[in-house]
């Protein structure tokens, strides 16, 4: 199993790049989001962030009966990567995308302040550019910052990465904007 990741935090474009990517490469895209919900692992609902609380242990093994599963490539997509079992994964690609501009396509999609302000820190210190290097190696994490370039143009990159296969490049937007005197514009006390 040849298991593709798209990966990053909420309004980077990791749903319509992975669809993308997963027909220019005529494969299957599996979303995590309704993968878990397809396998019966949302346990609960967070009111407070009104979204589903995925028991993590049921989708792990969910994940690895899919890919025990299949003898072909996959893209999978999500909040979630982090849970895809390792030896199934070839790539991983974190779309990252510059705080500002993620807090204003979250507020586009109407998403409570609460939410834009949690998912715009964790933008900012890199959580899922973590979970992703602490699950899969340095090696296999290529960041792709999506601030400004269209879902065709972020899948075009993708594919020279994986044409090409240099050095992943990581994304520091927490010393960026200190840099910028600007952190606290993000960051809550």
């Amino acid at each position: 199993m040849s298991v593709i990741l798209v990966g990053g935090s909420p309004g980077t474009g990791k749903t319509v790049v992975a669809k993308i990517l997963a027909s220019r490469l005529s494969v299957e895209v599996i979303s995590l989001g309704e993968f878990a919900d397809e396998s019966g692992c949302v346990t609960a609902e967070d009111k407070a962030r009104n979204t589903g609380i995925i028991n993590e242990d049921c989708l792990v093994e969910a994940l690895l009966d899919l890919t025990d599963d299949r003898s072909r490539r996959i893209v999978i997509e999500g909040h979630y990567i982090d849970l895809v079992p390792s030896s199934s994964v070839q790539w991983v690609f974190i779309l990252r995308t510059h705080p500002e501009i993620l807090r204003d396509r979250l507020a586009k999609r109407k998403y409570p302040r609460e939410k834009v302000i949690e998912n715009v820190e964790a933008e900012v210190i890199g959580v899922c550019q973590m979970d992703a290097i602490d699950s899969f190696g340095e090696s296999k994490v290529f960041e792709i910052d999506t601030s400004e370039l269209s879902a065709p143009q972020t899948v075009e990159k993708i594919e020279e990465l994986m044409k090409h296969k240099s050095s992943p490049t990581r994304i520091d937007w927490m010393t960026m904007l200190e840099d910028e005197s600007r952190l606290d514009e993000f960051l809550t006390d």
